[in-house]
Order: structure tokens, then C-alpha cells, then sequence
């Protein structure tokens, strides 16, 4: 796999997807020399982050972080090939997931995925949520995002340990990784100890979050140009292009 001296790590619907005029002018910034490689992270699954990928005119990146970081995908050809990833887990049952949760004034989705299992549900829900599964003693990753979706993740998984094995995986350091986001599905990421952007349209749940992160910056501008924002902030891009990683 290749090395990479530095990797851009965002989400798409209203991170990297958004304004079509700065992600085309975005885009083409990352097809010049010195410029980091892209990577996506979504809570889409494959299918349909390819589809919004496809719908928004982008053919870039080369990897795709999907199912809030229990799928990783890289860039062969036009297709996405499936990483390693998540480690083998053999304790973890979607299955047992829905029945612990059947009860609960919560709505499934219909997307199936062996590793995610997503809901429609409030945040007052979520003391109950937790209650129900340590009674079944299952360990579990939530993460509550958009007002009202809930997933449920085999423990330890998230976008933020997605992002950190693919850095291990192409021999990049954390410290020039940098993740975008605009909701609480990123946090995981945004907290890991490289550079972070909250694009300007961000939920008022993650700017609350914001203290809580180490080394982060909140843009003013929206989506893309929220993201090229941020990486003039942190000097990656300057005036004379993409700069040489200190």
C-alpha cells in the first residue's frame, strides 16, 4: 500500500458535499503536487456514499471510510476494494443488538450491515439504550448524531479508529492527518491528535463538543470551503500552494 506524508480525512453530506462551487475548486487544489491524500468518512454505507459520490461529481479520493467507520474501502480503478477492517469480532451479534433492543421506543432502520445496527431514536433514549444491552451484557459503541440517529457499533469502533488504521496501514503520522466534520458521528475523529476543522455549518451538538477536542479549528465558511478554510488556517495550503509537512 502506498505511503502518504499526510492524509485529508472528511465527511461527506455538509462536510465535503454541500457547495458545488467550492468542492469543484477544492478538488482540483487536491490534484496539485504536494497536496494530501483524500480520504472519505461517512455514515453512509459503501452503496450509498457511492451514489452521492457519483451524484456530486466526484471521482477523487483514495478511501473511503463508510457505516461510521466499520467499513474501509480503497480507491482500485473505479471501484472500491474492501480493507482489513474491523478486526475480527467474534463476541459481536447484530442480531442480539435488535432483540435487547426490541422493546425500546426506538425506530430501526433498514439498512443491514454485520457491523452497524442504526436506529431512529431521541437522546433521551439513550440512558434506556444502554440499560438494555448491559442487561444482555453487550458491549457497544453509540453514537448519537443528527438529532435522532443512533447506531450501534461492536466496541471500539468508530470513525476515529478507522482513521487511525488507516494511517497505521499507509505509514502516515496522526499528526498529519487532518479530519473534517459537522456532526457528533465525527467526534471520534475530529478528537484524534492531528489537526481538526468544524466546517461553518456544523450542528450547535458539535460546536458544544468543541472544548473537548485538543487541537481543532471552527471554520466560518460552509462545507468545502469550510474544509479549504481550515486547511489555510493550519498552513497546509498557503498562497503558493500545498506546504512542505514540518
Amino acid at each position: 500500500m502506498s505511503k502518504h506524508a499526510r492524509l485529508l480525512v472528511c465527511d461527506l453530506d455538509g462536510t465535503l458535499i454541500g457547495d458545488d462551487a467550492a468542492l469543484a475548486e477544492l478538488l482540483g487544489l487536491l490534484e496539485e503536487p504536494g497536496a494530501p491524500a483524500l480520504a472519505f468518512a461517512t455514515g453512509r454505507q459503501r452503496e450509498s456514499a457511492c451514489e452521492l459520490l457519483a451524484a456530486a461529481d466526484v471521482r477523487a479520493g483514495a478511501y473511503l471510510i463508510a457505516g461510521v467507520g466499520t467499513e474501509l474501502h480503497r480507491r482500485g480503478g473505479d471501484a472500491w476494494e474492501r480493507m482489513d477492517w474491523p478486526p475480527q469480532l467474534d463476541a459481536w451479534d447484530p442480531q442480539r443488538v435488535r432483540a435487547a433492543l426490541d422493546a425500546l421506543d426506538v425506530v430501526p432502520q433498514s439498512v443491514r450491515s454485520p457491523y452497524k445496527v442504526s436506529y431512529v431514536a431521541h437522546a433521551a433514549a439513550i440512558p434506556a439504550v444502554k440499560d438494555a444491552l448491559a442487561r444482555e451484557a453487550i458491549v457497544a459503541t453509540l453514537v448519537h448524531s443528527h438529532g435522532d440517529l443512533l447506531d450501534v457499533l461492536p466496541p471500539g469502533i468508530d470513525k476515529g479508529s478507522a482513521v487511525r488504521h488507516l494511517a497505521e496501514r499507509t505509514g502516515t503520522p496522526l499528526r498529519a492527518v487532518m479530519t473534517c466534520g459537522d456532526t457528533e458521528n465525527d467526534l471520534a475523529m475530529l478528537a484524534l491528535p492531528g489537526p481538526s476543522v468544524i466546517v461553518g455549518n456544523a450542528g450547535p451538538e458539535l460546536r458544544a463538543a468543541a472544548p473537548r477536542l485538543r487541537n481543532v479549528y471552527i471554520a466560518r465558511a460552509h462545507a468545502a470551503a469550510g474544509v479549504r478554510e481550515g486547511l489555510e488556517r493550519y498552513g497546509w495550503l498557503t498562497a503558493r500552494g500545498w506546504s512542505l509537512l514540518d
